[in-house]
């Protein structure tokens, strides 16, 4: 039977992926959201202060590895570890968990969207998404990362290591993301450890595989949710199978071919998926409880190779495209199938590209010119930044060329090779009807920056647009260097 290109088909797979991706733009909301729940948690005012606490992403988040919900009224599921630097002897789950919550309750916006669950406290921002914030604390027998958990109905610490678990994870999809990494900052004209923690471009067919195994589960599993299987046990078996493919559709078939090899049955009968940072933990230890759940998760597999292998031999890519709508859904498959420049599996239009979210530059005739003569004798080049609030020397992630949303600081830093001493000038200049209606058009005047010589600019993104930001070094009366405009999109 004929072949589709498998590369064709990869681009299809690697659509319906990033269809199922959770934008750059709720990723930024979640960051400045969960930093300013643990600025809150750690305030000078806070109970907890004393004990440091400590707020940062677990699981899919960290992983890189969320899909949307399949039903479109849920939300995202943000796990979040909040840590404290308490021993465990003194202080029991039920008070932790309580010492956290009412710090939350401190403040009212909080209070209002916050809900009590079995292990964490639930913050549910409406059409958006939900964090589950996972009191902890350290684990002295696993150091430096080992946490222990709450759990109101158990009546031992549960023990845990995301960190660790995070670190595995990248390190066996290392060298492709070093090569994505590399051709990232190269594009972008960036250093490597200025490549931003999240985008799209930096998906590794390791991420994007498990994200497509996850949403096949969604769909295979709707009406069967007890015998779903976890997503750790899916994501840790394919880590394991993967081997540093940089084709998506030879990843996810080398995955899917070999993820069976990592699940132990072990002399005592028990089958066993190991957590690969701690091997007295067994994600699968359900499977032996209920048997049932191994049988599901061995059929889905069986399953999901079908698909897979079927994809590749159907003769055409619209044919492919038709295989997976079930396995996928079908709105999905046909976005993404229209995105790879297939004909719909349901229609014979293409995809008409959605309008742009950031209106394009508007008029910059109140730009002011130089008021000093221009000799321009060295380069000069500006790093960008973004923070949650001004002065703060914790970023929230590397300014690239994507919009940003309303709220935020943004860190110029203008870098030069002039001799010293100098000083540097910035000019802002905005676009856009937002900035104009609140008269707000700049452009007019040069401000020197703060630092030894002017080289820092703090601005907040106030107004919906497409702005400027210009850096201008100035020595003995005369600008020896002008950087390139700086763009900043702005979204709502």
């Amino acid at each position: 039977m004929q072949e589709v290109a498998q590369e064709r088909l990869s681009d299809i797979f690697r659509y319906i992926a990033a269809d199922l991706d959770i934008t750059r733009e709720q990723y930024e909301d979640a960051v400045v959201k969960y930093r300013d729940v643990g600025e809150h948690l750690g305030a000078e005012d806070s109970p907890l202060q004393s004990a440091y606490p400590v707020i940062y992403p677990q699981g899919s988040f960290r992983l890189g590895t969320m899909v949307k919900p399949y039903v479109d009224s849920d939300e995202f599921d943000i796990d979040l570890v909040c840590h404290l630097n308490l021993k465990k002897e003194s202080v029991t789950q039920a008070e932790l968990k309580k010492r956290i919550g009412n710090r939350l309750k401190d403040r009212s916006d909080l209070k209002k969207i916050l809900k009590e669950s079995r292990r964490c406290w639930l913050l549910d921002y409406p059409e958006q998404f939900h964090m589950d914030v996972l009191p902890a604390i350290p684990n002295l027998d696993r150091l430096p990362n080992g946490i222990l958990l709450t759990d109101t109905e158990l009546r031992y610490w549960q023990h845990s290591s995301p960190k660790d678990y995070a670190d595995w994870f990248m390190e066996r999809q290392e060298v492709i993301l070093l090569e994505k990494m590399a051709t990232y900052a190269e594009r972008y004209q960036m250093s490597i450890e200025d490549v931003p923690e999240f985008d799209r471009e930096l998906k590794t067919p390791l991420q994007r595989t498990v994200q497509l195994l996850k949403r096949h589960r969604d769909i295979y599993f709707a009406g069967d949710l007890c015998n779903r299987p976890v997503s750790m046990v899916i994501t840790t078996l394919a880590a394991r199978a993967y081997g540093n493919q940089g084709d998506l559709y030879d990843a996810l078939d080398t995955i899917t071919d070999r993820m069976t090899d990592f699940i132990e049955k072990r002399e005592n009968g028990e089958w066993w998926v190991e957590n690969p940072v701690n091997e007295d933990e067994n994600f699968a230890d359900k499977w032996n409880d209920y048997p049932e759940r191994r049988d599901a998760f061995f059929h889905w597999l069986k399953v999901v190779r079908q698909d897979v292998c079927e994809a590749l031999i159907q003769g055409s890519l619209e044919k492919s495209a038709r295989v997976l709508c079930s396995a996928f859904g079908e709105s999905v498959v046909t976005r993404a199938s229209e995105r790879a420049g297939v004909y719909s599996p349901s229609s014979n239009r293409m995809m008409i590209k959605s309008a742009e979210s950031v209106p394009q530059p508007g008029t910059l005739v109140h730009q002011k010119a130089p008021i000093w003569p221009v000799q321009q004798q060295y380069q000069s080049m500006i790093k960008t930044t973004v923070h949650g609030s001004m002065g703060s020397g914790k970023r929230l992630w590397t300014m690239t060329k994507k919009p940003i949303q309303k709220g935020l600081w943004l860190r110029f830093e203008l870098k030069t090779k002039v001799p010293q001493p100098f000083e540097v000038y910035w000019q802002v200049t905005n676009t856009g009807k937002e900035a104009f209606q609140a008269g707000q058009p700049r452009g007019d005047s040069f401000e020197k920056g703060s630092g030894s010589f002017g080289q820092i600019n703090w601005e907040q993104t106030a107004y919906r647009g497409t702005h400027f930001v210009t850096g201008f070094v100035v020595r003995n009366g005369i600008c020896v260097s002008q950087t390139p405009a700086y763009k900043v999109r702005i979204r709502d």
